[in-house]
């Protein structure tokens, strides 16, 4: 009988572990808007990048680098392989500074995910979206859910750098109002802009 009771208490413990874990997740809020919102005679379509080069093994590594402007980015869906990295001169230790605004829509919540190799900061509206800062092969987050209030342009900054062998950088979403069971796509080209 005691045994009874004790696993019954294990299992209570790991669901009381597994609810305390899907709490935590807790939607990211508070997103600051672009204010003011830039026009659309401000804007040229794609994110503005630029690049330093060398050995990096953590994203912080990156702060307070001069980087060079590169070609701007028409989208955030680069899974390069052992190609060159983005719009850069290089194959391999490449760091990199993309900036600009995404666009959303319509007000709610949206899912995001991204995939990286190597390591990569995001931020969207002021707020950090996610961090995976060391080397590593193609991983992707969880889904981040992200509370919108209200439409527009919202700043967009990306840290990233690749060191060794091949490169990605895919910033997925689902937008705001899709069905619940919906797998996210990369974000359109359409929702990035940068300022003239």
């Amino acid at each position: 009988m005691s045994a009874v009771r004790s696993l019954a208490g294990m299992i209570g413990a790991c669901t009381l572990v597994a609810a305390t874990t899907i709490a935590a997740a807790q939607p990211l809020t508070g997103l600051k808007a672009a204010e003011p919102q830039p026009s659309a005679g401000q804007l040229s379509p794609g994110l503005a990048v630029g690049y330093v080069y060398g050995r990096f093994n953590q994203i912080k590594e990156l702060a307070n680098k001069k980087f060079e402007p590169g070609p701007f980015l028409p989208h955030l869906n680069w899974r390069m392989g052992s190609g060159i990295v983005l719009t850069s001169k290089e194959k391999e230790l490449v760091g990199a500074q993309i900036t600009g605004f995404i666009r959303f829509d319509k007000a709610g919540m949206y899912g995001f995910d991204v995939t990286s190799n190597d390591g990569v900061r995001v931020e969207i509206g002021g707020k950090l979206l996610y961090e995976d800062p060391t080397v590593h092969a193609d991983d992707t987050s969880d889904r981040i859910d992200v509370k919108i209030e209200q439409p527009g342009w919202y700043p967009l900054k990306v840290l990233y750098f690749q060191k060794r062998g091949t490169s990605t950088l895919v910033l997925r979403w689902v937008p705001a109002g899709s069905d619940a069971k919906t797998e996210p796509v990369p974000v359109p080209a359409t929702a990035f802009a940068r300022p003239k």
